[in-house]
């Protein structure tokens, strides 16, 4: 007589649940190790295009115009009275412009680790009102004598805060910590982008920038106003974009070093 008894369905249940939450603890550490990369990973291409930015700079004496979606990833430039302006000072960063190499999507937009594009925006100010967007012309950090703006008459019109968003354009020297304003932004809108954050919504989550190719219309901001700070997972107030700016004095700088200005 056979004895031998199989297992029942309830014992194979239980055998799969360990497996499930065995598998559960490896992967869970795999999937932070991968956050991690990413993060190291678009920190450093943000590195590369604040680099790209001012060898352009030096090289074109100014800076380039965000792209938009289906252009190649050049630079979107418009000329007007002999000088020129941006299509839009809100957009993406130009990749094929800066020559910078990377994976774009289908809209020919250079993506981050997540595979969203990186967003750039630019300083629409203009001393003169007539000669152009002083930034994205050449010439125009020149100072007056020599057919310019003048440093000290050109002052960018992008703030960059730490504080709560309300704060910002207020003046407060606690929420804006881009001294004398901002030149340029460019981020990364992260992991995800959260409609309950109102920091992230400061930066991405204002108005939308259509694709182009059948993607999801791209969030951007609609105003001179961003938000930085460090990465928070606290639930209604995540925060894990990574932004860059350019300041105004580290250009100057490098365009005098450079032999550029005045």
């Amino acid at each position: 007589m056979n004895t031998q008894k199989g297992f029942t369905l309830i014992e194979i249940a239980i055998v799969f649940i360990i497996i499930a939450v065995l598998l559960s603890y490896t992967f869970m550490p795999l999937r932070a190790q991968l956050e991690t990369k990413n993060i190291k990973d678009a920190r450093t291409k943000l590195a590369e295009i604040e680099e790209s930015l001012y060898g352009f700079a030096i090289a074109k004496e100014r800076l380039p115009c965000p792209t938009q979606p289906n252009q190649g990833g050049l630079e979107q430039f418009t000329a007007v009275a002999g000088a020129g302006n941006c299509t839009s000072s809100i957009g993406f960063i130009p990749s094929t412009t800066l020559g910078i190499k990377g994976e774009v999507n289908c809209d020919g937009l250079l993506m981050d680790p997540w595979g969203q594009p990186y967003r750039y925006s630019i300083t629409s100010t203009d001393f003169s009102a007539t000669g152009g967007e002083d930034f994205v012309v050449a010439g125009q950090l020149k100072n007056t004598i020599n057919g310019g703006e003048g440093i000290a008459n050109v002052t960018p019109d992008i703030q960059v805060c730490n504080n709560l968003v309300n704060a910002c354009g207020a003046g407060s020297a606690a929420s804006d910590i881009s001294a004398n304003d901002a030149v340029a932004v460019v981020f990364s809108i992260g992991t995800n982008q959260r409609a309950n954050s109102t920091e992230e919504n400061e930066n991405a989550g204002e108005a939308t920038i259509a694709s182009q190719c059948g993607l999801p219309a791209y969030g951007i901001s609609n105003d001179r106003f961003y938000y930085v700070s460090t990465r928070r997972e606290i639930v209604g107030d995540e925060f894990d974009d990574i932004l860059i700016w350019i300041s105004p004095n580290i250009l100057y700088s490098k365009m005098l070093k450079a032999g550029i200005i005045p």
